[in-house]
C-alpha cells in the first residue's frame, strides 16, 4: 500500500507503553480491534462507508527523536507500511507541503494514488502534530490506479516526560472501489498498525544511530 510522504520535521532498555485511557476520545465513539506489540488500534463504532482507525502508543525516546523520522523525507519508506516512492511537489509559507504518493494495495485491487496536503508544527512546547488531507484537484488521471474518495489523518506526538514520548495517529478512509470483505480488515486495520509499528521500530533505530555517534564523538575528544 504506500507510496506516500515527503516531509514532515538504542539501546537502552527500549520498551514500548500502552497508552491507558484515551484522551480526547471516549470509549463510546471508539471500539478496540487489535493489541499487539504494545500497540491499540480502535475502530469508530459508526457504521459508513468511512473506515475510521485510531492508533495509540508510547515509546521510550525522546519527542525530538520521533520528529526527526518523520520531518526526514527519506525515512518514509522505512515506516509508511509498503510505501514505494513519493515526489514532493510543492510547499508554502503556511507550512504546508504537498507531496503526490502512490499506495500498494493487495491483488486484486488497483493502486491508491493522490496528492496530500501535508502540514505540520509545533502546537506547544513539547506537542507536536502532523495533519493529511487528499487534493484530489492536484491528483492527475491515471487509469491504472485509482484515487481515494477520502483520506484524512492527524498525527499527535507529545513528549510525556525526559525519556517517553505518546504517538496517536487519527486516520479516516474511503478508498473508493468496490473492495472485497475479506480485504478490508487488512486495508483498514492492517495498514495503519503496521505504519504505528514501524514508526516506532525507526525512531529506536534513529535513537541508537544518535546515541552511538555522540558515544564516538566522545571518545574521540577524550
Amino acid at each position: 500500500m504506500l507510496r506516500l510522504i515527503k516531509k514532515i520535521t538504542r539501546l537502552n532498555p527500549i520498551t514500548f507503553v500502552l497508552l491507558g485511557l484515551l484522551s480526547t476520545h471516549t470509549l463510546a465513539e471508539w471500539k478496540l480491534t487489535k493489541e499487539s506489540h504494545n500497540i491499540q488500534l480502535y475502530r469508530s463504532v459508526d457504521a459508513t462507508n468511512e473506515f475510521k482507525t485510531l492508533i495509540k502508543a508510547e515509546i521510550n525516546a525522546p519527542l525530538a527523536t520521533v520528529v526527526d523520522v518523520l520531518d526526514d523525507p527519506n525515512a518514509c519508506q522505512k515506516w509508511l507500511y509498503r510505501c514505494q516512492s513519493t515526489r514532493h511537489i510543492s510547499e508554502t509559507e503556511a507550512h504546508d507541503h504537498y507531496t503526490y504518493y502512490v499506495r500498494d494495495y493487495p491483488f486484486p485491487l488497483k493502486d491508491r494514488h493522490g496528492v496530500l496536503q501535508i502540514n505540520k508544527g509545533y502546537q506547544e512546547e513539547g506537542k507536536f502534530e502532523m495533519t493529511f488531507n487528499l487534493v484530489h484537484r492536484m491528483t492527475p488521471e491515471d487509469s491504472t490506479l485509482i484515487i481515494p474518495e477520502k483520506f484524512t489523518a492527524q498525527m499527535r506526538v507529545q513528549q510525556k516526560n525526559s525519556t517517553t514520548t505518546s504517538i496517536e495517529l487519527e486516520h479516516t478512509l474511503n478508498p473508493g472501489g468496490k473492495i472485497p470483505n475479506w480485504l478490508k480488515k487488512s486495508i483498514h486495520e492492517e495498514y495503519p498498525y503496521h505504519s504505528m509499528h514501524k514508526l516506532l521500530q525507526s525512531s529506536l533505530k534513529r535513537l541508537k544511530a544518535s546515541s552511538m555517534e555522540t558515544a564516538s564523538s566522545f571518545n574521540r575528544d577524550i
